[in-house]
């Protein structure tokens, strides 16, 4: 029975159920104020807004927020974006940004809205796409950032 008890322990720390204690959102941040910055950045600098809506409780967004903070993933990123995190709560934060930019969080956490410099959306999750970012590697995100979004910004 120990032996089953220690296996079971083993394999569950070592799947994608595991949790990384990376916490992307700032739960105290004021995301309008965030994002009037951005705007004025994206104008400045020609690139474009991402928002990256999630949750700290939520382990598919814990993933996605440590993926994003990966060097190369953020090197990516950086490069053609203001990265805006936007912290929904438990659906009971920040959602007239969510209803503003198409509600992407109405099927799951995490969600990336992607903006032009005139706040215009370019692109959306608005299928749930990364609700399951656990079952990613850094490497599938990255594929997937390029085959997804990068079209949407020429």
């Amino acid at each position: 029975m120990k032996k089953i008890i220690l296996i079971s322990a083993l394999l569950f720390c070592s799947n994608g159920w595991s949790l990384s204690e990376y916490r992307p959102y700032d739960e105290t941040a004021d995301a309008h104020q965030d994002i009037a910055e951005a705007v004025k950045l994206a104008e400045e600098s020609g690139k474009h807004i991402l928002l990256e809506m999630g949750g700290n409780w939520c382990p598919d967004c814990r993933t996605l927020g440590a993926y994003l903070a990966r060097e190369d993933i953020k090197a990516w990123l950086d490069d053609r974006f203001i990265v805006v995190p936007v912290d929904v709560g438990e659906w009971d934060k920040n959602i007239d940004i969510a209803e503003r930019y198409g509600n992407p969080i109405s099927e799951g956490i995490p969600a990336l809205v992607v903006l032009d410099k005139n706040q215009n959306v370019v692109f959306a999750t608005l299928a749930g796409e990364l609700a399951s970012a656990r079952n990613m590697s850094g490497d599938d995100l990255i594929e997937w950032l390029k085959i997804k979004i990068e079209p949407f910004l020429n």
